[in-house]
């Protein structure tokens, strides 16, 4: 059930990922954000979609080894697969940004070899472990969170598959996010560090585990027939869902914050009818136009920031309304530029790699020959 994309989620990811590139637009002028067109919002709110599927995504990835034993290194495989995702990406997109951003703010050499060598703790992915260096892409706290909980959780996972399903993860779900409802109040605020780690990696460890229940609710939905009424009934559900929350994502100032809470399980729900694939809209998004949407999510989400940090410092006298206008366009040509370039990349590296480093096959070849 997991082997083709799904086109309803690859959609709403694209959805999500342009809605946080719009609603980040308040970075350019932070203290008058208030005031201007298209910049109002709760960005945050599109990271809980991408966390949710995320777990979801896990749980398949679980059930596909489902009766095959289990061995320590797997643990270490799916990581190195997951990362592989999206990391020729998240190196071109941080390269040419601290490039950018040092041109445009230098300082000196020694500030510049600072901002390089502390910036190791986001490049290697485990600055949400603690690690609070220099940050080129703030907003990638998500893939370090993702990355650390989902080492974390899946090994335990693995071994407890029922467990983790219908116990563990429902328990961690419940009490991570409510520990960070008492402490908080909210979902905002990331980089806020609560006991032992930032709060957003509490934020991932219990939507990663809500995302693991969306995947046993959808086996069970995906398992059963739908009349036509009920398919419509499901579509109503789902396309609500998405809905109120991108309202709230725009409108939250207007209600209380533990409304954060309210939309994650709104979304929760969505994500979760969304992969059944039962809905009778869901047809409308089999094109591989919405597959190619969803891969190009990634590039606007790696490369926004950037031009949050270097407009405001190179054209400060520049009309807000247009600067919002240069940086959206400039963060979708750079991303979709990112997206051209990345293949060639990592075919040269590899190439590379192929010269320097003998394969052990080759190797041994030649050691017995001599």
């Amino acid at each position: 059930m997991d082997k083709k994309r799904n086109g309803a989620i690859d959609f709403w990811r694209f959805v999500f990922a342009i809605l946080l590139v719009i609603f980040h637009a308040y970075l350019l002028d932070e203290e008058n954000a208030g005031q201007y067109p298209f910049i109002l919002g709760r960005a945050s709110m599109a990271v809980e979609f991408f966390l949710v599927t995320s777990g979801y995504l896990m749980a398949a990835s679980v059930h596909k080894l489902s009766g095959k034993p289990f061995e320590w290194k797997e643990g270490w495989t799916f990581i190195k697969h997951k990362i592989g995702g999206f990391y020729p990406a998240f190196a071109i997109s941080w390269a040419v940004s601290f490039i950018l951003i040092n041109i445009v703010k230098f300082d000196d050499l020694k500030t510049l070899a600072g901002n390089f060598f502390s910036s190791v703790f986001e490049l290697t992915l485990i600055r949400n472990a603690g690690f609070n260096g220099y940050r080129v892409l703030n907003q990638t706290w998500y893939l370090s969170a993702m990355v650390i909980v989902m080492f974390a959780l899946y090994p335990l996972y693995r071994i407890n598959r029922k467990r983790f399903e219908y116990y563990i993860a429902p328990a961690a779900a419940i009490l991570i996010l409510g520990y960070v409802f008492f402490k908080t109040g909210s979902l905002n605020n990331p980089n806020l560090y609560m006991t032992y780690s930032f709060k957003s990696t509490y934020r991932a460890a219990g939507e990663i585990c809500l995302g693991v229940i969306c995947y046993v609710l959808c086996r069970k939905i995906r398992h059963r027939s739908f009349t036509k009424a009920q398919s419509h009934l499901l579509s109503l559900v789902e396309l609500l869902g998405y809905g109120l929350v991108i309202y709230y994502m725009q409108c939250y100032d207007m209600y209380p914050k533990y409304f954060d809470f309210i939309a994650l399980l709104l979304l929760s729900v969505s994500v979760t009818v969304s992969f059944s694939a039962k809905s009778s809209i869901n047809p409308l998004f089999s094109s591989k136009v919405f597959t190619w949407l969803g891969k190009f999510s990634l590039y606007p989400y790696l490369m926004f920031m950037v031009f949050t940090k270097i407009l405001p410092v190179m054209y400060p006298d520049m009309d807000m309304l247009t600067m919002e206008i240069v940086y959206i366009g400039l963060t979708l040509i750079s991303a979709l530029a990112v997206m051209l370039i990345e293949k060639p990349i990592v075919t040269g590296c590899k190439a590379l790699m192929k010269l320097i480093v003998k394969p052990k096959a080759k190797e041994a070849a030649e050691g017995s020959a001599s």
